[in-house]
């Protein structure tokens, strides 16, 4: 009982110094390459924080293994297991920024006090948030997936801070890209980020539903015309169902009639009988956040058997930098032309 205790609470100390700044500026500020000791005051100084908070969030986070504090110095010092932290802060980001209100609101939604309607449990920029900080581990992968994919329009659909938009067209020149996202918050983060990149010249974004983009492509022409297509943790919302009586990947396929290929990166669940002994980092979030909204997250075999029956064809696939998240670059039936 005292590892879920204590879990708890170590959750939600990384949480405060994600949000703070104190743990970019320890693991990935200035200096923080030679891996030296910070003195508390700087660090205070330097992320704005009230050293009368600050401190008593550093000694439960020396005892976390996430830093090391010397008191008697009033320095930080990083540790390897802070430096995992900080790689992988993204989940961290999403289940307690992103999901947070969810999972503090299961008894009231246990006991119909409270529901999703419109939206407002999930905190969308949080999640957006945790999904760009994740870019950090999951950009390498991403490039040899689509290194070879020649593009000069691509729509990424459930875009959220738009990250990979970015880094997609700002990698090739002359190319132009289109995010959308349902989210209004997920869509102010990524205009923001787009200016931030000169790029909003060349990156449009739209707030729609997916569904309405799928069910009525001639409504959004610049959508529609992408030679590319990408969606990152956003298809399992929908694989399963169906818009206009075909089944939802079939009418995602033929929403986009120019698109040679499209990029798909999501989460899975695992084979009931081949849970592993420890659930992986995430997992219990994510099953659990998705089990409470009602959506039945696939396996990953029963996502490539989706793909095949929708006409898509799998030209590679890789683990995503999670033991149940994969990208897949798929072929369309214009892939040839």
């Amino acid at each position: 009982m005292a590892d879920l205790l204590n879990g708890f609470i170590g959750t939600y100390v990384l949480y405060s110094l994600i949000r703070t700044g104190v743990l970019d500026h320890l693991y990935d500020g200035p200096g923080a390459a030679g891996g030296g000791a910070v003195p508390v005051a700087r660090l205070a100084a330097d992320t704005g924080t009230d050293p009368d908070v600050l401190v008593p969030l550093l000694r439960s986070a020396d005892r976390a293994g996430l830093l090391a504090h010397d008191p008697a110095r009033a320095e930080v010092a990083p540790t390897a297991r802070g430096r995992h932290a900080h790689r992988v802060r993204g989940y961290f980001t999403a289940t307690v920024g992103g999901f947070g209100d969810v999972f503090r609101s299961l008894d009231s939604l246990a006991l119909g006090r409270d529901s999703f309607a419109g939206g407002a449990l999930q905190d969308g920029h949080l999640t957006a948030l945790g999904c760009a900080q994740n870019w950090t581990f999951q950009k390498p992968l991403f490039d040899e997936a689509t290194a070879g994919l020649a593009f000069t329009h691509a729509a990424d659909i459930g875009c959220g801070a738009a990250t990979r938009l970015i880094h997609l067209v700002e990698s090739r020149p002359g190319t132009t890209g289109i995010g959308v996202d349902v989210n209004a918050e997920a869509c102010q983060l990524a205009r923001q980020n787009v200016k931030r990149a000169g790029l909003d010249d060349r990156i449009t974004i739209v707030q729609a539903d997916m569904l309405d983009v799928v069910s009525d492509p001639a409504a959004y022409p610049q959508v529609a015309e992408a030679d590319l297509v990408t969606s990152y943790f956003i298809l399992h919302h929908f694989v399963g169902g169906e818009v206009g009586g075909r089944p939802f990947l079939t009418a995602f396929r033929e929403a986009f009639p120019a698109a040679r290929h499209v990029v798909v990166a999501d989460g899975f669940t695992e084979e009931p009988d081949q849970r592993a002994p420890v659930t992986p980092l995430f997992t219990l979030a994510y099953e659990l956040f998705h089990d409470v909204m009602g959506i039945d997250l696939q396996t990953h075999a029963a996502q490539r058997r989706h793909f095949a029956d929708a006409g898509f064809t799998v030209l590679s696939e890789i683990e995503f930098g999670h033991p149940l998240e994969w990208l897949f670059v798929l072929g369309s039936p214009r892939e040839g032309e």
